[in-house]
């Protein structure tokens, strides 16, 4: 009897085979993404574990002005403090003879022997520059790639004002610049921003700091407490300009580095659930039906002695086979995805190599979960059928109880076809709202993953061309008098200058502390804006306006004062009123009127940033002047930081948007060509002989496929609110410390997610329709036997 079952099982699937590859799909593309954001997280942690244990990732980063190389044996003495290295480190101008643009790079220096110290570096070709040499260096992997560089190759820079060539011996990544972010924006920039490292002592010599450094790295011992070791070293560093150690949690690199693991652990709980509850109900929608059609069959089963257990059995196989079918589609879908997202990643996080961590509980996890939802959505439907009294299951289902509604009285006014289609929707609430439900979940998805995309071109809109509007950056080695803004006003080709005061400085409100930068503006500032709430220009206020963010972090409000301790010169401590908070969209930042920030500085008004308006024509021929200009310490163009964020994340938000797109039309299809497939098994008959009767095959395609249209039509429209809510929900995983990004969704973009589901439920529509109309009329209106 089992293998007689069996033999039936077989012959469903197979005549329900595209229905059951739907739902398949859809099951697949739940667990493809979990596996997928769950694989790659795993492979991107330990590839990132391997990579900071090998090259003895440091555990607390600082960088001061200047101290006594004595000092490191001060730190090395601290508690909780198992090995320090010092070093110096500072950006310098890169001459490449292929660009017009500003380059620079972070010179850092590396002691011998390399195989003893912190944050040490792995070679990926070439060598290490001989001790003691001066004029070769190491580049970091990116720079090379972005300028095509080779071991063999020279570059030029600008060290404190003099020319140097250096010969590149070997390219290289390092745990410290995994993720090498260009000071200006916070993202990669390696054709304008990269990582040289080059010999201890003579990159101490060339900077003039022999028997000094300004940056050291320390590692802890075991079970120590980091904070206090914080403490002490920043108590150790204060004379010398410290300003402010950081653990490795808050490094830059290792930071964005986390995030992006963060961000896959989120995605693995969101996708996949919206997946498997839409296989669930598609599930229970398909038995539900196929049970209803076999009621006779299973009544003459049951009378032939097959058990009610036996049957319920061989249903629920039934939905686990579509499972099964679904799994192994997700887990090869989910691998190549996890795969490919690793791809993308390495082209942002340079690790020496990529480890494909394929965890299997996670595989084991997932399946558990979609055949959980699978099952867990037929279980009702079927236990209602092979519930039923074999006598009682022989006659024909009784048809439902109708009576008359208050719509009724319209009835009279629709076409026939129309009339049917409103009375079989207004008798089936349940089942349209939760076809529309899936429909909705659909939109909301292609939505979401369209978000990005309009969101970033927002930000880039407030903060390239509302906030700072200057064509050229220039920042200055060291706070020069007013005059530098002058002299920069007289450059040919500049049309207005203005001038800024960045200080760095350590905020503190009781037990909080934060270290930032508090910038000095000139409240008739054009080129460089604050903005409000609602993003729009905000005057200055009078007195020290915090970010938003920082001001929350903290928490300050306009009125509170906040302790100010100045990290450089005489590091004096202040204590300040908070007047305003400030909706900036780049980092943590505070504000202040120059001319106030000078008097609490007791210094003559100082800028060591001019801001330039240019004539496009002749941006490239001032950028080359201020480049010849010793004062100079970087050159940076906007409007080139503005192109490199697009060109960065295009692709990853491209390949998001479609990847979405593809999975939100799987869905559709599955809740449209399914309930129409069922519809069409179902009413056959009555088709049929509608067609008999003379109704055209349109007219039948109406009737069949009209219940499906106002599921679609109802479904889009609370899908776009859904999809805005679930775009605002990913778009808050986003560090705000790092970047705010408004969330700003486009009429094209609502369009766009709209027309993914209505082509894919068009598409799944004419499917059927074609099905339709190559009814066998003869055939489906033969009495049964």
């Amino acid at each position: 009897m089992v293998k007689t079952l069996h033999k039936k099982l077989a012959r469903d699937l197979f005549r329900l085979r595209y229905q059951c590859l739907t739902i398949a799909i859809v099951v697949g593309c739940g667990l493809a993404s979990f596996v997928a954001a769950v694989a790659a997280a795993a492979s991107m942690r330990a590839s990132r574990d391997v990579f900071y244990r090998e090259a003895h990732f440091a555990d607390i980063f600082v960088h001061l002005k200047r101290a006594p190389r004595s000092v490191l044996d001060r730190l090395r003495d601290l508690p909780g403090v198992a090995a320090v290295d010092g070093r110096v480190v500072d950006d310098f101008r890169i001459q490449m003879d292929e660009s017009t643009e500003p380059v620079a790079a972070r010179f850092v220096s590396l002691a011998w022997p390399v195989e003893e110290r912190l944050n040490q570096v792995k070679l990926v070709e070439g060598r290490l520059f001989e001790p003691g040499s001066s004029s070769e260096v190491v580049v970091g992997e990116a720079f090379a790639e972005a300028w095509g560089l080779a071991p063999g190759a020279e570059i030029v820079a600008v060290i404190d004002g003099r020319r140097a060539r250096l010969r590149v011996t070997g390219i290289v990544v390092s745990p410290e610049f995994s993720f090498a972010a260009s000071p200006r924006t916070g993202l990669p920039d390696p054709r304008h921003f990269g990582i040289v490292w080059m010999d201890a002592d003579s990159l101490s010599k060339a900077m003039g700091f022999v028997g000094a450094f300004n940056d050291a790295t320390i590692q802890l011992a075991a079970k120590s407490d980091e904070q206090e070791t914080i403490r002490r070293v920043d108590l150790v560093l204060e004379p010398y300009g410290g300003l402010g150690a950081v653990a490795r949690a808050d490094q830059p690199s290792a930071k964005l580095v986390e995030q992006k693991i963060d961000q896959l652990g989120k995605l693995a709980k969101t996708l996949p659930a919206i997946f498997l509850a839409i296989a669930s109900f598609l599930l229970n929608v398909l038995l539900s039906r196929i049970v209803g059609t076999q009621r006779e069959q299973i009544a003459t089963l049951k009378a032939l002695g097959y058990r009610t257990g036996w049957l319920a059995r061989h249903y629920l196989e039934l939905a686990a086979s579509i499972c099964a079918l679904g799994v192994a589609f997700g887990i090869a879908l989910g691998v190549a995805g996890a795969k490919a997202l690793l791809v993308m990643y390495a082209r942002y996080f340079k690790f020496p190599v990529f480890v494909f961590e394929f965890n299997g509980w996670a595989i084991v996890l997932g399946t558990l979960f979609a055949f959980a939802a699978g099952l867990g959505g037929t279980l009702l439907g079927v236990r209602r059928a092979v519930a039923v009294p074999p006598a009682e299951a022989m006659r024909p289902e009784a048809p439902p109880s109708y009576h008359a509604t208050v719509l009724e009285r319209f009835y009279g006014k629709l076409p026939p076809v129309t009339k049917m289609v409103v009375r079989d929707v207004q008798r089936r609430p349940l089942r349209l709202l939760l076809s529309a439900g899936s429909i909705a979940l659909a939109t909301c998805i292609v939505l979401a993953g369209g978000v990005f995309g309009d969101s970033l071109n927002e930000v880039l809109r407030l903060q390239f061309e509302v906030s700072h509007r200057e064509q050229i950056t220039v920042t200055l080695d060291a706070p020069r008098p007013f005059r530098a803004v002058l002299d920069a006003a007289h450059i040919p080709g500049v049309q207005n200058a203005e001038g800024e005061r960045v200080v760095p400085v350590r905020l503190r409100a009781g037990p909080r502390f934060r270290t930032t930068a508090i910038w000095g503006l000139s409240p008739e500032s054009d080129l460089h804006r604050l903005l409000d709430v609602n993003r729009r220009p905000l005057a200055l206020p009078a007195g020290l306006a915090l970010s938003r963010v920082l001001g929350d972090w903290l928490g300050l409000r306009p009125g509170d004062r906040v302790g100010v301790e100045v990290l450089e010169g005489d590091r004096r401590k202040l204590e300040v009123p908070v007047s305003g908070l400030v909706d900036d969209l780049l980092g943590l930042a505070a504000y202040m009127n120059a001319a106030e920030l000078a008097r609490l500085l007791d210094e003559k008004p100082r800028v060591n940033a001019v801001l330039l308006a240019v004539d496009p024509e002749d941006v490239d021929e001032v950028t080359e002047r201020l480049d010849d200009l010793p004062a100079v310490s970087s050159v940076t163009r906007p409007e080139l930081d503005q192109n490199l964020v697009r060109a960065e994340v295009a692709d990853v938000f491209t390949v998001l948007s479609v990847m979405l797109a593809l999975f939100a039309a799987a869905i559709a299809v599955g809740v449209v060509y399914n309930n129409a497939r069922i519809a069409l098994e179902v009413r056959s008959r009555d088709l049929a002989t509608m067609r008999i009767l003379g109704f055209s095959r349109g007219e039948l395609a109406g009737v069949l496929l009209g219940e499906q249209a106002i599921q679609v039509l109802l479904g889009v429209a609370p899908g776009l609110f859904l999809g805005r809510m679930l775009a605002g929900l990913w778009l808050s995983t986003i560090d705000r410390e790092l970047l705010r990004v408004p969330l700003t969704i486009t009429p094209a973009s609502y369009v766009a997610a709209a027309c993914v589901v209505l082509f894919a439920a068009l598409a799944s529509a004419l499917v059927v329709r074609r099905r339709s109309d190559r009814l066998d009329l003869v055939a489906v209106l033969k009495a049964k036997d």
